[in-house]
């Protein structure tokens, strides 16, 4: 038994050898150039195999910075641990988003919530009144310039605002002229979700994270007063136990391991939700890139101070750290190997073995778990709590209902394919 474990472990080593050279492909995706270098120090930080899983989570997403394949992790996650979600009602699928979370935007529970991971706006005060004192707050950020190109790629303001299509280039040259356009009532059928007088590019993070930036019309509006912008990032960081960033997405994900005592297969995700057009990019820099940084500055201060924070962290936990960070870029290219090049998520009863290192234990992945990493598990999470809370009877209660064809939702934007 003891050669045999011997040698999986040198199998294990020749493997991550033999794939070095396609880590980058599969694992990098999600970062840019990094320009903080860190300082390595003796290792501070817990043992992995010595805390308590966390279960209590709210999760604030982020509209393009990776949180639909954060937002995968986080339901499989939930789901095969049978957590109760704060779910939308009816079919919707944000919790009031882009308007500021609300009592009614929810469906009631006969059971104490453990996750709200849903598309809302951070409000602690309010969130804390219904989840547990122990939850533990997260979100992921993005550098604002790749965040803004790739928004206006995926949304199509290029489309919206003007025949012919415009670019980038000539949006940001007019950014004030363009933006009434795009956020005018004329324009409401193309927009979708989005409702007159909201910006899907103007800090745009800042809003989900719940800073007054005058949406809706009568919220104050701190974007010129930089004294309030810095006290409520100060606010977040005390009220936030870990913010990503996805530029750093693995050391992200590591750190979040770390931080609720999780493991290498919670963290395993296959990405969702990605812009599939290829958006034009631009240098950051120049007049542009200038011309942006002005128009939503709110975001520019809140990416410096986490993005600061976040190696702050990682610095904190030693140089192990990093140790881990290369063991799971290896673990994940082989599950992505194994689930999604060799396409075992459409098979049964096949499965992998990951050994065990001083960062895991020993864990299999199955091909049932290849494809709960790419289901969108909203609906199953639904499906279950009709069931659960309702006995299956979900006519008779207003807020399982589905919507009429002729009725849109004025907040939480409607699913079609609503269970």
């Amino acid at each position: 038994m003891r050669r045999q474990k011997y040698l999986l472990a040198a199998a294990f080593l020749a493997l991550m050898y033999l794939y070095s050279m396609q880590i980058g492909y599969v694992c990098n995706s999600f970062t840019e150039d990094e320009d903080l270098t860190i300082e390595q120090r003796e290792y501070t930080g817990r043992s992995p195999r010595h805390c308590t899983e966390q279960t209590n989570i709210v999760f604030i997403k982020c509209m393009k910075c990776a949180t639909e394949t954060m937002g995968t992790i986080i339901r499989r996650f939930g789901y095969t641990r049978d957590l109760n979600f704060v779910l939308p009602v009816r079919h919707n699928i944000y919790l009031g988003w882009p308007f500021p979370i609300e009592k009614s935007d929810f469906r009631p529970s006969k059971r104490p919530y453990n996750i709200l991971m849903e598309h809302s706006i951070h409000n602690h005060s309010f969130t804390s009144s219904f989840m547990s004192k122990n939850t533990s707050y997260i979100t992921i950020i993005r550098e604002p310039w790749n965040h803004f190109l790739s928004s206006f790629s995926y949304f199509g303001l290029r489309f919206i605002v003007a025949q012919p299509e415009i670019n980038v280039t000539e949006y940001l040259s007019n950014v004030a002229k363009y933006e009434r356009i795009y956020q005018s009532s004329e324009k409401k059928h193309f927009r979708e979700c989005f409702p007159n007088g909201f910006s899907i590019i103007k800090n745009l993070m800042s809003h989900c994270m719940g800073m007054p930036l005058g949406f809706p019309e009568g919220r104050p509006d701190f974007s010129t007063n930089d004294s309030a912008i810095n006290n409520f990032i100060n606010d977040l960081e005390n009220q936030f136990a870990l913010v990503m960033i996805v530029d750093h997405f693995l050391e992200s994900l590591v750190l979040l391991k770390r931080t609720l005592c999780w493991s290498f297969k919670d963290i395993l995700f296959h990405r969702s939700n990605v812009n599939s057009n290829k958006y034009q990019k631009l240098p950051r820099s120049g007049k542009y890139y200038q011309n942006f940084k002005n128009f939503s500055r709110v975001d520019f201060i809140l990416f410096d101070h986490f993005n600061r924070t976040l190696w702050r962290k990682i610095q904190a936990e030693g140089p192990t750290f990093f140790d881990e960070v290369e063991q799971f870029r290896v673990v994940q290219l082989l599950v992505e190997r194994f689930c999604f090049i060799e396409g075992n998520h459409n098979t049964k009863s096949k499965n992998i073995t990951i050994p065990a290192s001083r960062f895991n234990e020993e864990f299999y992945v199955t091909s049932s778990d290849c494809d709960l990493m790419n289901k969108y598990l909203l609906i199953q999470i639904r499906e279950r709590y009709n069931e659960l809370e309702l006995q299956g009877n979900k006519s008779a209660y207003w807020y399982a209902n589905e919507l009429s064809p002729k009725e849109n939702p004025t907040r939480g934007c409607s699913f079609p394919k609503a269970q």
